[in-house]
């Protein structure tokens, strides 16, 4: 693997945004400093990578590619919260002046032919990259592939602070913690957590199981396990427990999707949402079929998730200094009608 400015700043003793000034040309470093830089340079046998050209040099128009990374989502499915992280950065590479290449849906398959089409096409040169989705991962080849090119990379909906990494994300803990007092206000104490098995390979399972855990122990003194539902199949699922556990009030689920299912297994077996079972979800991200009470949420400006990064990622390319950042969206209840009160708690 060729050497990168990373590799450099720390055979140096500096920071890339030395290394950065000094292949620049541009003042602010000692004469020292900047020949330990280039002598670390020479011996590695570095260079500045040739998509990413002095600024000076930096064609009027850049160009951003936004990839989806479905996961397990069905083939082709970009759900809305994915669609308006993309409207957001659209709206901002209109103010811009910039480019949007997007790869939607894609999903692991063809990995070697999306790097070809991304980084070795020569006739499309990538000045910066935003990935989304599911299947985002830290281990990602296309995080890998990024970095070791030194292309300006933004991942929306993660929050990586000890990657080199620039991200844009909900607060997970946060979004628990709201719906969870929300319940609580509410008068709930035997409150369920849904979410299903394939769930716990994303990193924001364990941050909102833990937030669960700890409301617990702070309504309950305890933790009662048999209220954390994981199954293969989340309707039946929550039907076996609330067959199992009439006690429990409220449902706390992992997202939006998983809400929608546990309203679905309550009703199935006759129980009435609100009225014999709350429901709250997160993210804010999908809207329940007819015939099914409004879902109450926690949400956050997916719009300015997109906008932020796409912004963000602008700020890395025309600042040397800035290296990477990691940006928190605020969220809120979103109030609707799958949560009522109880008249005695």
């Amino acid at each position: 693997m060729p050497p990168t400015m990373a590799d450099v700043a720390r055979q140096a003793g500096v920071t890339k945004s030395t290394v950065s000034l000094v292949l620049s040309d541009k003042p602010g470093v000692s004469p020292e400093t900047k020949e330990a830089v280039l002598r670390v340079v020479k011996e590695l046998g570095y260079s500045l990578p040739e998509r990413r050209p002095l600024r000076n040099h930096l064609p009027k128009q850049k160009n951003f590619t936004v990839v989806h990374h479905a996961g397990h989502e069905p083939q082709g499915e970009i759900i809305s919260l994915f669609l308006d992280y993309l409207h957001g950065i659209q709206t901002f590479a209109q103010e811009s002046n910039i480019h949007i290449t997007a790869i939607g849906g894609y999903r692991s398959g063809g990995i070697n032919q999306l790097e070809t089409s991304i980084f070795r096409d020569q006739n499309t040169p990538i000045d910066g990259l935003i990935l989304m989705g599911k299947g985002i991962r830290r281990e990602s080849q296309l995080v890998r592939w990024a970095l070791e090119r030194e292309i300006p990379l933004v991942v929306l909906g993660r929050n990586w602070p000890d990657l080199p990494v620039s991200t844009v994300s909900q607060n997970h803990c946060q979004q628990a913690k709201t719906a969870l007092d929300y319940l609580e206000r509410l008068g709930h104490r035997q409150i369920a957590y849904v979410a299903q098995e394939r769930d716990q390979e994303y990193e924001w399972y364990d941050i909102r199981l833990n937030c669960y855990r700890e409301k617990m122990k702070e309504l309950n003194q305890n933790v009662n396990e048999a209220l954390i539902v994981l199954g293969e199949n989340v309707v039946d699922s929550v039907k076996e427990l609330l067959t199992r556990k009439p006690g429990v009030t409220a449902i706390f689920a992992l997202h939006d999707e998983r809400a929608i299912q546990s309203m679905q297994g309550a009703m199935d077996i006759g129980l009435k949402v609100p009225d014999d079972i709350s429901v709250i979800g997160l993210d804010n991200s999908q809207e329940p079929p007819a015939g099914f009470p409004g879902l109450t949420t926690v949400g956050f400006s997916h719009f300015d998730a997109g906008y932020l990064g796409a912004e963000l990622l602008l700020k890395q390319i025309e600042n040397d200094n800035i290296c990477f950042g990691n940006l928190w969206i605020r969220s809120t209840l979103i109030e609707r009608d799958s949560c009522r009160k109880l008249t005695k708690f």
